[in-house]
């Protein structure tokens, strides 16, 4: 990445729009439409007494874009916000660096020869944040709350055949079919997070009424005001890393702009990622602002453009390759992106797991191959006019794409547009609101070309591939229908030899290249803007978990 340029250019933006911040209304940093309040029990003597008293007065404020949902937060549900629902409760597992399977709550596990039976061992003497014991019995507990729900699709749900409590410290997992996605998917931040038999009511119960949030993580609920703010304090009883901060408070601006002025008045002292975007035009005024900085890491997502298959000129190969090949993904991170990002060289960044130099190839940018490749598709300008046809009929397509979540996506869709008609092609962009525009894609295919984005972190590569790439017992595959992609697919996630699973994902990545399933843009980095009397900051490996919130610390600057 080039900083420098980059740089220069953010800051002769950061004056525009220091000019526009002044007429924002600074009263939109906050909602006070207070719905309700919840009060814990984390102010109770007990747990007061319980917590340490060294940085008790630590604090600081994280914007978020939306409410919190701590009186939803169930472990084994999909309310409220997975950020909190990870800071709060545990998994057997973590997720670590490029998908690397950490111990958790679990300590280590076996796993049989055939893949399909799992052995957890607990860890001993972890307590709940009430202080109750965490043991095998409250694993058994938090899963049959949801393993039989038949809307769960995971496939540790789908495939689970018993759960079995060996001793107060171990448990086994046995499934229908080996699948090494099994831990990955324990790792996520619901519904295999652990909670305690303690928070429903009646206690113990399955089938009872969630009360409260109660987990083993390192942090828990003190007050909650709906459409407001979250305030989580210290467990405790947290069994790892104690956290060096007493308290953090989760302010709802809903606003990215106001998140923005909430950093420069110092409202907040942290916003981005996926707990409340920073617009990109926004990054020079962070850059040039003397107390906040801006901390980009690598993102594990990539924004590519799909093709449909069922459209007769996207059929051919050679228009494939001619598309990819006539698009400046150089000039759309320099341009568009303000440096915040790489071109991407594959459909997954360096950052997810399997992917490797060696493996990551795609197009550069040849407008004159390009050109060529469409001539030898048969493709002409038999008129002038700079648009090219066949037997006739003019190479015209309709490009979907939707700016409600990401805005930029407007800019990027009309370069291509530009880029495309150089080499003779004729784009027709449309914009849609976010329901249609998934319709198009998961539904009625009503596009030729389409942009969209990979998933995050742990659930790449493999559950992209399988949602994606993978036809259903109802339907084809959604991006590229291919046989023999799909047979890769399969034998990479059904093996438990690694070296096996390697080489099926080299294969996987050289057939998308070979055949050009897609047009690959670019890989984005992940912003946050923080306060510079934060100290300890340190980028997550996931979404859910953006931040190691344990080490985070305040001190003079």
């Amino acid at each position: 990445m080039e900083r420098k340029s980059t740089l220069s250019k953010r800051l002769m933006k950061s004056f525009i729009f220091m000019l526009l911040a002044v007429f924002m209304v600074i009263s939109g940093c906050s909602n006070n439409n207070s719905t309700s309040t919840i009060e814990s029990d984390a102010n109770s003597a007990n747990t007061e007494a319980a917590l340490p008293a060294a940085g008790a007065d630590k604090m600081i404020a994280v914007a978020i874009s939306a409410d919190a949902g701590i009186d939803q937060l169930d472990a084994g549900a999909y309310q409220g916000s997975m950020n909190v629902q990870a800071m709060i409760y545990d998994g057997l597992v973590e997720y670590g660096e490029k998908g690397e399977i950490l111990p958790a709550l679990a300590e280590s596990w076996d796993i049989s020869h055939d893949g399909k039976v799992y052995t957890f061992h607990l860890r001993e003497g972890v307590k709940f944040s009430d202080g109750t014991d965490f043991n095998a019995e409250a694993v058994k507990f938090s899963f049959e709350r949801w393993i039989k729900d038949p809307s769960n699709s995971l496939n540790v749900a789908t495939a689970m055949q018993s759960l079995g409590v060996v001793d107060e410290h171990t448990i086994t997992m046995t499934f229908n079919k080996s699948y090494y996605p099994f831990l990955t998917e324990l790792s996520f931040a619901r519904p295999v997070r652990i909670i305690s038999p303690s928070a429903v009511d009646p206690a113990g119960d399955i089938t009872g009424k969630f009360v409260k949030a109660i987990g083993t993580g390192a942090w828990m609920a003190e007050s909650y005001k709906t459409d407001q703010e979250a305030v989580l304090v210290r467990n405790p009883y947290y069994w790892g890393e104690k956290p060096k901060l007493s308290k953090i408070i989760l302010k709802v601006i809903p606003d990215p702009q106001s998140r923005v002025l909430a950093l420069q008045s110092g409202d907040v002292d942290i916003a981005g990622g996926q707990l409340g975007k920073i617009p990109i035009e926004s990054v020079p005024v962070i850059e040039n602002n003397a107390s906040l900085s801006l901390q980009e890491s690598p993102g594990t997502n990539s924004h590519f453009m799909i093709f449909n298959y069922n459209t007769p000129a996207l059929q051919d190969l050679n228009v494939r390759k001619a598309i990819n090949l006539a698009i400046n993904k150089k000039s759309i991170l320099e341009n568009l992106m303000d440096g915040i990002g790489s071109e991407a060289k594959g459909l997954f960044p360096l950052t997810v797991p399997y992917v490797t130099s060696s493996n990551s190839t795609w197009y550069g940018f040849d407008v004159g191959e390009a050109k060529q490749l469409l001539a030898d598709a048969g493709y002409s300008d038999s008129n002038g006019d700079g648009m090219v046809e066949k037997n006739g009929a003019p190479l015209e397509l309709n490009f979907v794409l939707q700016q409600a979540e990401f805005p930029e996506w407007k800019s990027i869709s009309e370069l291509i547009q530009s880029e495309l008609q150089e080499i003779g092609i004729t784009i027709n962009l449309q914009v849609l609101e976010p329901n249609a525009y998934y319709d198009a894609l998961w539904t009625n295919k009503t596009y030729d070309l389409i942009m969209y984005r990979t998933y995050d972190d742990a659930y790449n590569p493999h559950a992209f591939l399988l949602s994606l790439f993978h036809s259903t017992a109802e339907a084809p595959a959604v991006v590229w229908a291919d046989a023999g992609l799909e047979a890769l697919i399969d034998k990479a996630v059904g093996t438990t030899d690694l070296k096996e699973r390697q080489t099926a994902y080299d294969s996987i990545f050289d057939k998308l290249y070979q055949d050009a399933m897609f047009a690959a843009l670019y890989f984005p980095d992940d912003i946050m803007a923080v306060n510079k009397r934060v100290t300890g900051y340190k980028s997550g490996y996931t979404t859910f978990t953006p931040i190691f919130w344990n080490q985070l610390d305040v001190g003079e600057e």
